[in-house]
């Protein structure tokens, strides 16, 4: 966006906003010669401001993951905290807490703490068991009445066909 903003030696922005950092342009001229052109790139500084926090909604047995991503200029630092126990500690603009081998003890509150001189901030998510659907179905003899097996009941589930129809529709 080309827009003159000032005249003069200097400009001054007042009351800097985090929309205003960028290339800037400065050009002298006169009538002599042919302009002079300098570039500067204005940084502005904030403090973390999170602005995702997720899970992969993962079931027991599986890789689960936690996500945070947060904006902040000078990159925040991150730290996962669970229980008021820290687990993770890294220095990016997001942050992934990865669980090799989910158990029902990792599930629960979960906190990302981003941090930088200017500020902190954090933002939690609550990780929910995952049970696999099933349903029973009843086997019994046409007319009898009677059970096929002793059981009474057979249950399936339909977890991974569940798993492949949203796999599906999220890539449509």
């Amino acid at each position: 966006v080309r827009q003159a903003l000032d005249v003069g030696e200097y400009l001054e922005i007042s009351g800097i906003v985090r929309s205003q950092a960028g290339r800037y342009e400065c050009k002298a001229s006169n009538d002599v010669s042919t302009p002079d052109v300098k570039y500067v790139n204005v940084v502005v500084n904030y403090p973390p401001y999170i602005k995702e926090v997720r899970s992969s909604e993962t079931p027991v047995g599986q890789a689960g993951v936690l996500h945070c991503e947060a904006s902040a200029v000078p990159q925040p630092e991150f730290e996962w905290y669970r229980d008021e126990r820290r687990s993770v500690v890294v220095s990016r603009p997001m942050l992934h807490k990865v669980t090799a081998n989910v158990t029902e003890d990792d599930y629960g509150n979960y906190t990302c703490v981003a941090t930088n001189r200017l500020g902190i901030h954090n933002a939690s998510h609550i990780t929910d068991l995952l049970t696999p659907p099933s349903f029973c179905l009843s086997l019994s003899e046409p007319g009898t009445g009677r059970d096929i097996n002793a059981s009474g009941c057979v249950c399936q589930s339909f977890w991974l066909l569940l798993l492949s129809v949203l796999s599906a529709l999220l890539k449509c």
